[in-house]
C-alpha cells in the first residue's frame, strides 16, 4: 500500500525542483551490532558515497565520553555540521528557563573546540506546547547571545527507523537472520514514501517546494542503508543540498518568520496548525502501520 501511494504520489510531484538536507538524531549511541566507532566511520564513509555534501547531526552532550569526542571530531573533520542539542534528554521536562539556559551553554562549552560546530542550536522547547513566557525567554536568550537557528520539518514516520534498528539487533543478539536485501527496501521504502508525501501537501499549498530536512535516526540501519536511500531520493527527483543552505533562507529561516523554531519552520510556512513531533521513542498508533507494512514486505522480520 505505501508503494502504491509513493509512486502514485511521485507522478504528482516528479516536475518541480526539489531540495533536501538530511540530518541525524538520537546521536552518538553506543556499540549494539557495530562498535559505535565503527558505525560512525562507515556512516560517514557512505554519505560520501552516496554524494551528500554535508549532514546535521543534532549532539546532546550529556555523558560525552572520549570515544564519543573522537565520532564528533570525525563528524566535523568531514565537514558535517554539529548543531547544539541541549545538555541532557531530561532538559525539556523543566519548567525553569534558567535550566534551559545552562543546559544549552554546557553544551556549547563542550561543542565550541569542534570547527564543525557554528552555535547552531536545535531545542524542542521552543516550538512544542509548552510555557509561552519561557520560549520566549529562551529565543531573546539565545538571539542576544549570537546563537543560530536549527531545525527541521516534522516527517510524520520520524523516528520508525530507529523502530527498524530494535528489531534489527533483537535479531542479531538472538543469532537470526535477517533478509537485509528486503529490509534495506522497506526502510528505503517507508521514510521516502513519508517524504514524498509531506512534499506533495506542501506543493499543494504554496505552489513550489520549500527547503526540507529529513530526519534519521544515528544508527546501524542508517550507516547500512543511506547509499540505497540517498540513491532513492535523487531518482525520485531531489537534490541533496547542506543543511546551512536551508538555515540562510530567509524563506525557510524561522527568525525570519518572527520564531526561533526547531521543527515548526514548515508550519510558519504553510500557515497550518503546529503539531508535536513524534520522537523515535513514541511511536503510538503509527505502530500497527509500519508491523504490517513490515509483514508484508520482511516476512518474519517481526515474530
Amino acid at each position: 500500500m505505501l508503494s502504491a501511494v509513493l509512486f502514485s504520489t511521485l507522478g504528482s510531484t516528479l516536475v518541480h525542483a526539489r531540495e533536501l538536507a538530511i540530518a541525524f538524531e538520537n546521536t552518538l549511541q553506543p556499540s549494539s551490532s557495530l562498535d559505535a566507532m565503527a558505525r560512525s566511520q562507515m556512516l560517514v564513509r557512505n554519505l560520501a558515497t552516496a554524494g551528500v555534501p554535508q549532514a546535521m547531526f543534532l549532539i546532546k552532550t550529556k555523558g560525552i565520553d572520549q570515544k564519543d569526542k573522537a565520532r564528533l571530531s570525525l563528524y566535523s573533520d568531514k565537514g558535517h555540521l554539529l548543531v547544539n542539542a541541549g545538555h541532557g534528554h531530561g532538559l525539556v521536562t523543566k519548567s525553569d528557563l534558567y535550566a534551559y539556559e545552562i543546559g544549552i551553554l554546557k553544551a556549547n562549552r563542550i561543542l565550541r573546540s569542534y570547527r564543525g560546530y557554528k552555535k547552531h542550536v536545535y531545542f524542542s522547547y521552543l516550538h512544542e506546547y509548552g510555557d509561552a513566557n519561557i520560549q520566549q525567554g529562551l529565543a531573546n536568550f539565545l538571539q542576544e547571545r549570537g546563537y543560530r537557528p536549527a531545525f527541521a520539518n516534522p516527517n510524520p514516520l520520524r523516528g520508525v527507523d530507529q523502530y527498524l534498528d530494535e528489531l534489527y539487533q533483537k535479531k542479531i543478539r538472538s543469532n537470526r537472520a535477517v533478509n537485509m536485501a528486503a529490509l534495506e527496501k522497506a526502510y528505503v521504502d517507508l521514510i521516502s514514501t513519508s517524504l514524498v508525501q509531506e512534499d506533495a501537501l506542501a506543493f499543494n499549498l504554496l505552489g513550489y517546494s520549500p527547503k526540507q530536512i529529513l530526519v534519521l535516526q544515528e544508527n546501524d540501519l542508517a550507516a547500512y542503508f543511506i547509499v540505497a536511500l540517498v540513491d532513492q531520493l535523487i531518482a525520485q527527483g531531489w537534490k541533496i543540498i547542506p543543511p546551512e543552505t536551508v538555515f540562510n533562507d530567509p524563506i525557510a529561516n524561522p527568525v525570519a518568520a518572527n520564531r526561533w523554531g526547531a521543527n515548526g519552520y514548515m508550519n510558519s510556512i504553510t500557515r497550518l496548525a503546529d503539531e508535536r513531533v513524534a520522537y523515535w521513542r513514541v511511536l503510538g498508533d503509527r505502530k500497527a502501520r509500519v508491523d504490517a507494512f513490515l509483514h508484508s514486505n520482511v516476512p518474519g522480520f517481526i515474530e
